[in-house]
């Protein structure tokens, strides 16, 4: 059975990320500390040392974080998709988050933050790919190659594309980024 969060490390926790968010779009994240980091959470810095071992620890956190939060969102939204049809909209929901938050993935790219957060995102979204794969494999699903192949094509394939479109300057119009991202995905299944 999992073990629940008190509430108020649930607040703390909360604070913090709140906070390292409203920060991240004002500096890179070498610039931040964690003094001015519980400082603007109203966290005592002692309290972070309890959840987190660093602000390393911290990021992966809440890289986890937002990879449930974005993950159990675009699930509830494909409910009665097929497999398919999921996973196109789910590449482009990707492109549409990163279009919506310029301001904190460009002080992540400045702070050559968003390499680490994309290869902790993509190797979580190759285990889960490989995992829906093989659960929709089971229940009919052909699938042109096997699960595991399919998952890193998709997993590498799409975060590649959006480095490199946010690192080219966003030469391309997000819809167009969506379509052809699309189109890929659903060549795959």
């Amino acid at each position: 059975m999992e073990k629940r969060e008190d509430l108020r490390i649930k607040k703390t926790k909360r604070a913090l990320f709140k906070a390292f968010f409203t920060m991240l779009s004002q500096m890179t994240f070498e610039e931040m500390t964690i003094n001015a980091l519980c400082d603007k959470a109203g966290v005592r810095r002692a309290t972070f040392y309890k959840h987190y071992t660093d602000k390393f620890d911290f990021l992966n956190a809440i890289t986890r974080k937002l990879r449930y939060l974005f993950d159990s969102t675009s699930w509830k939204d494909a409910a009665g998709t097929n497999t398919k049809e999921y996973y196109i909209a789910y590449a482009k929901r990707v492109v549409g988050f990163v279009n919506e938050h310029d301001v904190i993935i460009q002080n992540m790219l400045k702070s050559d933050l968003l390499p680490t957060m994309m290869n902790m995102i993509t190797e979580q979204n190759y285990v889960d790919t490989c995992e829906r794969l093989h659960t929709a494999q089971k229940e009919g699903l052909v699938l042109k190659a096997s699960p595991e192949v399919i998952a890193m094509m998709c997993a590498g394939g799409i975060a590649q594309i959006v480095y490199h479109w946010i690192a080219d300057g966003k030469n391309k119009d997000v819809s167009v980024l969506e379509e052809e991202i699309g189109v890929m995905v659903s060549s795959l299944l």
